[in-house]
């Protein structure tokens, strides 16, 4: 993002840096690793200078082009929300039941639990394997055309979907989605981390949850709509999903590739390009100086690699890297162990358990609350901080788990609308904590040169322990052992139980460059000490106010 602000000296000398950086040239002369800067003087004598505090609309106003492309960007996550959304709660549907379903003793068609396991959680493990694997592309053709790449999956996704007769042919359309899902959040959300302004970076990053709320809704109001046609017309429900991914393409044209994945490929001019588009309208604006300072921070990064024997998959696991990679991991993963399994993903089919008559009604409600919850969380966000709004919706969430598990315990008539606005509870909490702030940590927390790696692990993690709670939701929840109450009580307990940890370990990022984050893991400050903790950049800020009162 560029800066409008002087740059200033590094703390060290020009000549101690140099000697520094060429030790590391000879040192490291053979690693494929190592794009040191032929002459290090060119880089290495600025400092990124501080960022200025704006508001959010102050940054959105200032940075409108930026902010605009983020949310391009953001677009291709509706096709992912809808095929979410769609894929767990269409099997509530009477027509899919019987085309998937067997015949009872009773005359009614009945899906097999397994099945409806695996298929949920099947394309959990494709999407950790998108996870995995989505990195090493992104960092080797650029987050831009694997944005492409994910809608092209998802069309043939839906294709399949269209034809699928045996259960195992929808299981078929689940994996390439699941793929697609994986691929997404590793290219979307480290585009938008990297193309969004530093002061409104963590607003812009929750769109990418906004996205997925907006293509879930969107989902339940086709479903509900395709219940009021014949049942053999299930199919319909689907078609949605061509126009997402059509729409999402048609943004995607207007998308430029990154300027920190060009910079770090040493593509200058097609760089220079990109944030002449995208930053020329800015006060102050210099290409020339934001280049270099791109390329600063990269080399930067890149000689701290070489000292910490960086650089690779194996780096996150080390130092402080392991920190910064558990607090990416625990709020994502939050998203699954506070009930989304069952009151999002299996939504309709938990509704309809439950006895209520029109269950998609109740999924466009939680819908709707999770959108109007995520546009009104986007100003709090840089406002009131990530950290105080995880606690406190958290808290709200696992409340409502709590009350909902008590009231299924002796269902009565009263029961359907106590659900209802327990579950619209849960979801405000949900959607303003850990579904819009999962995606914001797992951008924000990693170090630039990790940061497609580290997204790549935290999605085969997060991915790989959200199979195992889809696998197991509908047993549980067909289970005479556990049923609804006791179901609900056991994502009530593991909520509390991450809760815990993320008091523990999960600091205050709001406000903070990526220079600050990292001199704050360097320093080792606990995570309820990180706001309050005073950086060099704070200091830099306090030279600046006061020679401009002098």
């Amino acid at each position: 993002m560029p800066i409008a602000n002087p740059t200033t000296h590094h703390n060290r000398s020009q000549a101690e840096l140099v000697e520094d950086i060429e030790r590391e040239k000879h040192e490291f002369a053979h690693d494929d690793i190592a794009q040191l800067p032929d002459n290090p003087a060119d880089g290495v004598i600025l400092k990124p200078a501080p960022t200025r505090r704006l508001s959010l609309f102050q940054t959105c106003r200032e940075y409108r082009y930026a902010t605009l492309l983020c949310f391009c960007a953001a677009a291709g996550i509706l096709s992912d929300g809808f095929q979410i959304q769609m894929s767990g709660s269409i099997i509530a549907l009477t027509g899919f039941t019987r085309q998937f379903g067997k015949l009872q003793a009773n005359g009614k068609y009945k899906l097999d639990p397994q099945h409806v396991s695996l298929w949920g959680s099947l394309k959990n493990v494709t999407a950790m394997l998108g996870g995995s694997i989505g990195s090493y592309p992104a960092d080797k053709i650029g987050r831009r055309w694997m944005i492409l790449f994910v809608q092209i999956l998802m069309i043939g996704a839906a294709i399949l979907e269209q034809f699928a007769t045996k259960w195992h042919q929808w299981l078929g359309a689940r994996l390439i989605d699941g793929l697609g899902v994986g691929l997404a959040q590793c290219c979307i959300n480290v585009y938008v981390s990297e193309m969004a302004p530093t002061a409104g970076r963590g607003a812009i990053l929750s769109t990418v949850n906004l996205g997925y709320a907006i293509g879930s809704f969107l989902s339940s109001v086709s479903l509900n709509i395709v219940t009021k046609q014949p049942p053999e017309q299930w199919r319909h429900a689907v078609l949605s999903q061509f126009a997402l991914s059509g729409f999402a393409i048609i943004c995607w044209v207007f998308l430029p590739e990154s300027a920190r994945w060009l910079c770090a490929k040493g593509k200058e001019e097609e760089c220079k390009k990109v944030l002449t588009k995208v930053y020329g309208h800015v006060p102050g604006f210099d290409v020339n100086e934001e280049y270099l300072r791109l390329r600063l921070e990269i080399e930067n990064e890149q000689v701290s690699a070489h000292l910490k024997r960086g650089g690779t998959y194996f780096d996150i696991f080390r130092g402080t890297n392991l920190r910064r990679f558990i607090i990416s991991i625990l709020p994502w993963h939050w998203q699954s162990a506070i009930g989304n399994p069952i009151i999002g993903t299996y939504s309709s089919y938990f509704y309809q358990m439950a006895g209520l008559s029109n269950p998609f009604l109740g999924t466009v409600i939680n819908n709707s609350v999770s959108i109007a919850s995520l546009v009104g969380v986007l100003p709090l966000i840089e406002k009131a901080g990530r950290r105080r709004l995880l606690m406190a919706a958290g808290a709200i969430s696992i409340s409502s788990l709590l009350i909902m598990g008590g009231v299924l315990q002796k269902p009565t008539s009263a029961t359907g609308p106590v659900l209802i606005a327990m579950a619209c509870i849960w979801q405000v909490g949900y959607s303003i904590g850990p579904g819009a702030l999962g995606y914001v940590y797992a951008a924000e927390t990693s170090t630039i040169r990790l940061r497609a790696k580290n997204t790549g692990i935290v999605v085969f993690m997060c991915q790989g322990l959200a199979a195992v709670y889809v696998y197991i939701a509908p047993i549980l929840l067909n289970s005479d052992a556990f049923g609804l109450g006791k179901t609900v009580f056991f994502w009530a307990g593991m909520a509390t139980l991450v809760y815990l940890i993320i008091l523990y370990m999960v600091p205050e990022t709001k406000g903070r460059s990526y220079a600050e984050l990292d001199e704050l893991f360097e320093r080792k400050i606990p995570a309820w000490r990180f706001a309050s903790t005073e950086t060099e950049e704070d200091i830099q800020r306090k030279e600046i106010a006061a020679q401009g009162t002098a």
